[in-house]
């Protein structure tokens, strides 16, 4: 078989192959050689035949040449593939590939060696430009703050920067070219995929473990996770990782860098576990009371507030945007809670009838449009929440439904104004009142001299008439009489002269004779007029006094008793 091979590429090489051959002998002297080799090394057929095989080698491959034909080619049927460098006649050298293989005598002894030698200059070239290229690549990434890795397509570590020695405590020198998982073992004390390796391979056990930690970004993963052993203590490490490309597009490998922020989860788990405790405590206060982050997202929404809106905590916690104004006004906008982390000058020049300051607390009274359907009056306070390093760190705010008082305010204070305008009336009358008492009085001075004057116009001219025709003992009572009248008013005189001031004094005599139930010849004989003057009476007593004609004056003057 490696006879057959030989004569084959013996063959090639005949026909003008790219390749380079040559034949040495027993000596180590050149034999036979072809155009390619010649070209290569830049010598002519006839210089090249008859010199020393070892005058194309460079000094420092001579030993190692020596030993790969000793030990390869004169004991087996031919070499490895090596490289050297091949010493060109002007003094310069090209990388080469070789293959050697023995030539022997008819008794199959070692009579010399042929060689395939092959050009590598460009393919060197690139391998140093790729070096050159992972050098630079190297460089970039080990100044890099965040500690970063990368592998290639075999896993093997082909980066690990400064940051990452720091972390992990292992130096490059120790992990560079090695796979196996060898990256994970700071991590994790065991090999094992990391998030990098999900990049190149799936892996879905690996994926179902990261499945709650990972998140997806195109090509890009990221990951929070606790790993259980960096440099002998638990750690919670921020990571991400993406594809390495070549200039063509491929992927070549994949990238990671990662962050320590154990102390930041502890800080969040601490403020997480403040919060709760603050939830706790809020959730028992009897006001409806709800609270938020920086971020404007609710960390608190205690069990009164769920009683007020009709939303539960589980419904409200952790969402933003505004969402704890919707079952107050039915859309999101910024309640008095905001303007403590936040000034919002349209809100507050709206509100500013209602908004109180004192230092740094917020105090309002409202009307709300939308609270379970409807209408409601709402007290609220709001002030800031402090960190113990007294940094605010959100905002909360408490509120009652004051509802009934309000409309109880309202209804009082109409009560209030419908008092104050009867009192107004009032006042009113007591003015009117008085006008009317004092009018009183004077109605009543003029009455009593009324009353002064009917007596002397009704009674007097009889008294004095009795007196001229009675006997002593008569006259006696007669005078008691009169003393009497000094002191006694005669009710109807005084209740017809008080609604009736327009009757002359004869008519009142008359009208007076009239209720006694006098007829008009008497009444005529009475005050010594005729009985036609006491009709004319009549008719101007019944005219002031308003009567119709169904109204029988007589009947009307005894209700005036």
């Amino acid at each position: 078989m490696a006879k057959k091979q030989l004569l084959d590429e013996l063959n090639i090489l005949k026909k003008g192959h790219a390749d380079g051959y040559v034949a040495v002998d027993i000596q180590g002297q050149i034999t036979e050689s072809n155009p390619a080799f010649r070209k290569m090394s830049g010598y002519t057929e006839k210089e090249l035949k008859g010199r020393s095989y070892k005058e194309l080698s460079h000094k420092k491959w001579q030993s190692l040449e020596e030993k790969i034909i000793r030990e390869q080619v004169v004991a087996g049927n031919y070499s490895n593939i090596y490289e050297k460098e091949l010493q060109r006649k002007d003094g310069s050298v090209v990388p080469v590939e070789l293959r050697t293989y023995p030539l022997r005598d008819e008794k199959g002894l070692f009579a010399g060696f042929r060689t395939f030698v092959r050009d590598i200059t460009e393919r060197k070239k690139s391998e140093e430009a790729l070096r050159e290229s992972e050098r630079r690549f190297a460089d970039i990434i080990d100044f890099l703050p965040d500690a970063t890795l990368a592998i290639d397509l075999e896993g093997k570590v082909i980066a690990w920067n400064r940051a990452i020695e720091e972390m992990t405590g292992v130096k490059a020198d120790q992990i560079l070219g090695k796979g196996n998982y060898e990256h994970a073992l700071p991590f994790f004390g065991i090999r094992r995929p990391l998030v990098i390796d999900l990049i190149l391979k799936k892996d879905k056990k690996v994926e179902k473990y990261f499945a709650a930690i990972i998140k997806k970004e195109k090509d890009l993963l990221i990951a929070e996770s606790w790993v259980p052993r960096l440099r002998g203590r638990k750690a919670f490490l921020w990571g991400k990782a993406s594809p390495l490309y070549n200039s063509k597009g491929d992927i070549i490998g994949a990238i990671a860098s990662i962050r320590n922020i154990t102390e930041r989860k502890k800080a969040e788990e601490a403020l997480k576990e403040s919060e709760r405790r603050l939830a706790d405590i809020i959730d028992f206060l009897p006001d409806a009371t709800f609270a938020i982050d920086l971020q404007g997202k609710v960390i608190a929404w205690n069990r009164a507030i769920e009683e007020l809106t009709g939303v539960k905590a589980d419904q409200m916690l952790g969402k933003g945007n505004y969402e704890y104004a919707l079952p107050f006004f039915g859309n999101r906008r910024p309640l008095m809670i905001d303007l403590v982390l936040k000034r919002n000058k349209k809100f507050e020049k709206d509100y500013a009838s209602v908004i109180k300051r004192q230092k740094n607390m917020l105090i309002m009274e409202t009307w709300v449009p939308s609270l379970r359907g409807r209408k409601a009056f709402i007290w609220g306070k709001a002030s800031p929440l402090y960190n113990s390093r007294g940094a605010i760190v959100g905002a909360i705010e408490s509120m009652r439904d004051t509802t009934e008082r309000k409309e109880s305010e309202e209804i009082l204070k109409k009560r209030e104004s419908d008092l104050k305008l009867k009192t107004n009336e009032l006042q009113e009358l007591n003015v009117a009142l008085r006008v009317l008492l004092k009018q009183r009085d004077n109605d009543r001075n003029e009455l009593e001299e009324k009353i002064l004057s009917n007596v002397k116009l009704l009674i007097q001219p009889f008294i004095d008439k009795l007196k001229n025709h009675a006997d002593p003992k008569g006259k006696s009572y007669i005078n008691v009489i009169e003393s009497n009248l000094n002191d006694i008013l005669s009710p109807f005189a005084q209740k017809l002269s008080v609604r009736h001031l327009n009757l002359t004094n004869k008519e009142v005599q008359v009208a007076n004779l009239i209720k006694e139930g006098k007829t008009t010849k008497e009444i005529a004989e009475s005050i010594n007029a005729s009985e036609s003057s006491v009709n004319v009476h009549r008719y101007h007593i019944r005219k002031k006094l308003v009567l119709t004609k169904a109204q029988n004056l007589h009947s009307y003057l005894l209700s005036l008793t």
